[in-house]
This record gives structure tokens, sequence and C-alpha cells, in this order.
């Protein structure tokens, strides 16, 4: 009798795995969306000095409608319980962050996020993309230059170095809900 219900709770958990892949698929795909609409308005942010008068009302434009599509998109992900992690001034967990450089800084800890090169996400309670960081390490302000960010051992992001975001109220990680038991979950009706 265990044996049988023990293999029909693995077959049940395969089934599901097997069903999950392409929507978490489809939810990283939609994510790689997420960081190209957030690096054009990173972009429009640093060309505004530089565009003249006539292209600036075209370009103002532009990124409002790229804005409020990344706004639409962070709705959708959002519903989808798909949520950014926000990991500035918080420490680095292997689980969670993948290092891809250094800063030295006597003003913070070591191993505290600086600047998020990849946003990370959850799906619920899982990992749904690591996020990629720089860290603080011991050192003073005076060693740190803009092309400092990466140590000799870790491999330098392909991306450009994005816009600090302002820093958090408080440096402890957020807890995170807690699962609740299978019969308390609300099932989705299948039509």
């Amino acid at each position: 009798m265990d044996r049988r219900r023990t293999r029909l709770e693995d077959e049940l958990a395969r089934k599901d795995a097997e069903s999950d892949a392409p929507l978490r698929r489809l939810l990283t795909d939609l994510l790689d969306i997420d960081d190209a609409l957030a690096e054009s308005l990173r972009w429009s942010a640093r060309q505004d000095s530089t565009v003249p008068d006539r292209a600036a009302a075209t370009l103002r434009s532009l990124m409002e409608q790229v804005s409020a599509a990344h706004k639409l998109l962070r709705r959708r992900l959002l519903a989808a319980d798909v949520r950014p992690m926000d990991l500035i001034h918080q420490r680095a967990e292997p689980e969670i962050a993948r290092i891809v450089g250094a800063r030295p800084t006597s003003r913070c800890p070591a191993d505290l996020v600086l600047e998020e090169r990849v946003p990370g996400f959850y799906r619920g309670q899982q990992v749904l993309r690591t996020a990629e960081v720089i860290v603080a390490v011991p050192g003073t302000d005076a060693d740190a230059t803009p092309d400092s960010d990466t140590t000799p051992d870790l491999e330098p992001s392909r991306e450009p170095a994005r816009e600090p975001k302002q820093p958090r109220q408080t440096t402890t990680a957020r807890r995170q809900p807690r699962r609740l038991p299978r019969h308390k979950r609300r099932t989705r009706r299948r039509s």
C-alpha cells in the first residue's frame, strides 16, 4: 500500500514538474524583455541632456510608452506571482545571488550588495532567476574607480552598469511568507 502511494505521489510530482516547465520558460523569457525595457529607460535618462531640443519631445514620448510597457509587464508578472528580489543593501546569499564583481569601500560591511547588474526574481517561494550582483569588499573608497567593479577572479558582466537604487530603510533580509498547507490553498478550476 505504501509503495503504491509513493509511486503515485512520484508520478504526480513528475507530471506537475513537466507541466510547469513551459510556464517557467515563458516567465524566464519575459524577464529578458523586462531587462530590455529597463535598460531602455536607463539609456534615455542618460541621453536627455545630449538630445537636441527638436528631438527631445519625441524621445520623451517614446520613453513614456516604454515606461508604460515596462509597468504593464511588471503588473502581469506580479499577477503570475513573479516578484523582483530587490537585494540592494542586503547580504549576498549564494542561493539567490551570483557575485559578478566587487567594489572596495569602507562605508559598508563585506558581502553587502551595492548594485544589481541583473535583477533576480522569485516565483512564489522559489527562485525563478538568480541575481547578478556587485558586493562590497573591505578597502578604502579612494581605491574605488568606476572601472574597478570586478575582481580579477570573477568574470565581468556583459551588461552596462546600472544606476544605483535608493537605499532601503532596513538592512535585514525580508522574510518570505509561510507556505500554506495543501488543504488550505485555493485551487484553480479548469473550464
